[in-house]
C-alpha cells in the first residue's frame, strides 16, 4: 500500500496515528529514548577511547624519551671512556723504549683500566697488542692481536674503523680466569677502537669496552609500565641486542620488519594493530618500542563499565516509560498471544474450543490488534468446520478403502476353497469334498458374525486353523502345523484375514519335488508395543527374484490382481495408522523355506460390537 505524503493534513495526522498499532510502539520506544542511550553510549566510548589511547602513547613516548637519555648516557659514557684509553694507548705506545719503562707504561695502564672497569661497572676491557709487544700475553686485560677475531670483529671492519667506534654484539663473552667475578660469561655489547698504521696497513693496537645486555634489559624492564608492552634494542643487521624481556635477547627479526624500521626511522607510526615508536641511539643502532593495540583497549575497561553502570542504571527507568505508555498495548498483545498459544488442532474437532479475545464495544475504536484479534477468531470458527469435514471424510475414506481391500480379498479365498472342492468332486474325493464344506461353513460363519474390520487375535488364529484343516484334506499328511500364542496376547486386535493369504503362499509355493512335506509354525509374542507374529515353513522357498518383486510391492504398497495379491493387500491394510501401523517382512531361500514377520501396535478390542453375536 502506498501512501501519498502530499496529501496529508499534519493537524489531522497526529490523532489518526495514536490509534494505530505502528504509532503506539513508536512512541514507546521514542519516549524510553533507547536510541539516543546507545549513541550517546558509542560516542562517549569511540571519544574516551581515543582520549585514552592519547593517554596511554604519550606516557609511552615520555618514557622512551627518558629511556633513550640513559641509553644515550650509557653509551657515550662508554665511548668517552674510549676517548681515554685512546689516549693512553698512545703515551704507551711512545714510551721508552728500554724494558723497564715499557714495563712501567705497562703497568700504569693496566692500573688505569682496572679502575676504569670498576668505576664505571664495565663487564670487562680487552686491549690487543701486537704479539711481539711486551704484555701481548698478560692474559688479563692485555691479549695478543692474533686473538682479536675470537671477538666477532672481521679484518675488513678493523681497516673500516678509522678514529670512530665500532659497536658490535657478542654471545657468550667470557672473562679470563684469573679475574674473580660471579658472572663467567655473558651476552655483551661491545665497543671496538683501533689504530692501524696506514702506510704499512700493520695494525697497531685494538682495544674494546664490553657491556653486559642483562644492563640493558633491565633499563627496558624498568621504563615499561605494562609487559604486554615491549621495549628493545636492535643492531642495524636486525639482532636484538636486549629486550625488555630478556628471553629474547640474541634473537633475530624478520627482514621485512627490519625494512619497516628503517623506512619509518625516528617516527611513531601503527602497523597490524601495534604501534610502533622507533628512535635511533647514538651509536647508530634502533631502540623500538611496542605497544599492542589490545593492551590500549584492555585500558578503557574502566570506561566500559562506567558505561554499563550508566545504561544500567538507566534501564529500570526506561522499563518504567515503556510500560507506562504501552501497558493497554501489552496487554492485549499477551491475551492475543496466548489464545493463539492455546489453540491446538486436536484429534477431536467436536471438542475444539473457540478463544475469544476482547476489544472495544464501538468498530471504529479498532485498531491493528484488535482486527486481527477478531480475524483470529473468525479463523478458528473456520477451521473448526473444515477440520470436522476433513476428519469425516479421512474416516470414511479409510474404511471405504478397507473395505474394498476386504471385498476384494474374501472372493479371492473362496474361489480357490470352491475350486479345490470341486476337483475333489470331479476325483470322487466326495468325503474329502464334504468335509472342506463343513470346514468352510464354519470358516464363514466365523468370519461373517465380525461387522468391525478389526478381530481379536484368537479369532484370527482359528480361522487359520480352520483354513489348514481344508488345506490339508486335500494335501493329507503332507501339511502339518503349530500355532502358539503369549499369555494374553490374544486378547489384542488384529485385521481379518491377515494369516490366511501367507499360509496360502506356504503352501502353494511350499510344496514341490524337493519337499514333498511341509511343516508350518505360527508364532504370537510380544514386542515393544507391538504384537510380533512369525510365519515359518521349511518349504521350496523362492527365487531371488521372486523375493525382491514380493518385498517392492510390500514397501510400495503395490496391489497386483494377478501377482502376489493377497500378501500385497494384506501389507497395504495393517500399514494403515488406523489399523496398526504395521510392516511385512519376508526372507526367504530356495530350498530353506519361508520366514515372514507380522508386526503392529498392540490394539485392544474396546467396542462391544465387535464382540460376538450370539
Amino acid at each position: 500500500m502506498k501512501l501519498n505524503l502530499k496529501k496529508i493534513n499534519y493537524h489531522k495526522w497526529i490523532p489518526s496515528r495514536f490509534s494505530s498499532f505502528q504509532a503506539k510502539l513508536l512512541i514507546a520506544f521514542l519516549v524510553a529514548t533507547l536510541l539516543p542511550l546507545t549513541l550517546v553510549a558509542l560516542v562517549s566510548y569511540h571519544v574516551s577511547y581515543n582520549l585514552a589511547r592519547d593517554r596511554i602513547t604519550n606516557s609511552a613516548l615520555m618514557s622512551d624519551e627518558q629511556l633513550i637519555f640513559q641509553l644515550n648516557s650509557r653509551l657515550n659514557q662508554t665511548e668517552n671512556v674510549a676517548d681515554t684509553i685512546q689516549y693512553q694507548m698512545y703515551a704507551f705506545e711512545h714510551s721508552s723504549p728500554d724494558q723497564v719503562g715499557t714495563m712501567q707504561a705497562l703497568t700504569s695502564m693496566r692500573s688505569n683500566i682496572s679502575l676504569y672497569k670498576s668505576t664505571f661497572d664495565f663487564f670487562h676491557i680487552y686491549v690487543f697488542l701486537k704479539p711481539e709487544q711486551t704484555g701481548a700475553d698478560e692474559g688479563i686485560y692485555f691479549f695478543s692481536t692474533d686473538k682479536l677475531f675470537n671477538y666477532g670483529i672481521s679484518e675488513s671492519e678493523l681497516h673500516s674503523i678509522g678514529s670512530s667506534s665500532l659497536w658490535l654484539l657478542k654471545k657468550n663473552t667470557t672473562l679470563p680466569r684469573v679475574i674473580s667475578a660471579s658472572k663467567r660469561s655473558a651476552n655483551t655489547l661491545l665497543c671496538f677502537r683501533a689504530l692501524q698504521d696506514k702506510s704499512s696497513n700493520v695494525l697497531e693496537y685494538a682495544y674494546c669496552i664490553a657491556l653486559d645486555c642483562d644492563e640493558f634489559s633491565r633499563y627496558l624492564q624498568t621504563s615499561v609500565s605494562d609487559t604486554a608492552i615491549s621495549s628493545y634494542i636492535l643492531t642495524p643487521q636486525g639482532q636484538i641486542a636486549a629486550h625488555s624481556d630478556s628471553s629474547r635477547n640474541q634473537t633475530w627479526i624478520s627482514d621485512s620488519i627490519k625494512q619497516m624500521f628503517l623506512e619509518n626511522t625516528n617516527s611513531f607510526f601503527k602497523d597490524n594493530d601495534i604501534y610502533y615508536n622507533c628512535r635511533t641511539l647514538d651509536n647508530g643502532w634502533l631502540h623500538i618500542t611496542e605497544i599492542p593495540e589490545n593492551y590500549i583497549k584492555s585500558n578503557t575497561q574502566v570506561l566500559i563499565k562506567t558505561l554499563l553502570i550508566t545504561v544500567i542504571i538507566s534501564l529500570p527507568l526506561t522499563i518504567f516509560i515503556v510500560i507506562l505508555f504501552s501497558r493497554k498495548l501489552t496487554s492485549r498483545i499477551a491475551a492475543l498471544s496466548y489464545a493463539m498459544e492455546s489453540f491446538h488442532l486436536g484429534h477431536d474437532p467436536e471438542h475444539l474450543s473457540i478463544i475469544t479475545l476482547p476489544h472495544p464495544a464501538d468498530a471504529s475504536n479498532y485498531d491493528e490488534i484488535d482486527n486481527l484479534g477478531i480475524t483470529f477468531e473468525d479463523m478458528q470458527h473456520t477451521i473448526a468446520q473444515n477440520l470436522k469435514s476433513i476428519v469425516s471424510l479421512s474416516i470414511n475414506e479409510e474404511r471405504l478403502k478397507y473395505q474394498l481391500l476386504q471385498s476384494q480379498i474374501n472372493p479371492h479365498f473362496l474361489y480357490n476353497i470352491l475350486g479345490t472342492i470341486r476337483t475333489c468332486q470331479a476325483l470322487g474325493k466326495l468325503d474329502i469334498a464334504d468335509q472342506m464344506l463343513t470346514n468352510l461353513t464354519a470358516f464363514y460363519r466365523l468370519t461373517l458374525r465380525k461387522s468391525k474390520e478389526l478381530i481379536p487375535i484368537k479369532d484370527e488364529l482359528e480361522i487359520a486353523r480352520l483354513y489348514l484343516e481344508m488345506e490339508k484334506l486335500c494335501h493329507k499328511d503332507n501339511l502339518n502345523w503349530e500355532i502358539n500364542a503369549e499369555d494374553g496376547i490374544e486378547n489384542f486386535t488384529i485385521c481379518k484375514f491377515t494369516l490366511q493369504p501367507f499360509l496360502e503362499n506356504s503352501i502353494l509355493h511350499g510344496l514341490s519335488a524337493d519337499t514333498p512335506e511341509v511343516f508350518i509354525s505360527i508364532q504370537v509374542l510380544y514386542g515393544d508395543d507391538t504384537v510380533v507374529i512369525s510365519i515359518e515353513d521349511n518349504g521350496a522357498g523362492m527365487s531371488p527374484e521372486t523375493l525382491e518383486q514380493l518385498r517392492y510391492a510390500i514397501d510400495n504398497k503395490v496391489i497386483n490382481y494377478e501377482k502376489h495379491f493377497g500378501i500385497s493387500n494384506v501389507s497395504a491394510r495393517i500399514s494403515n495408522p488406523l489399523y496398526g501401523n504395521g510392516s511385512v517382512r519376508i526372507d526367504s531361500h530356495p530350498g530353506n523355506g519361508t520366514y515372514i514377520t507380522i508386526e503392529f501396535q498392540q490394539m485392544e478390542d474396546t467396542d462391544e460390537e465387535n464382540n460376538d453375536c450370539r
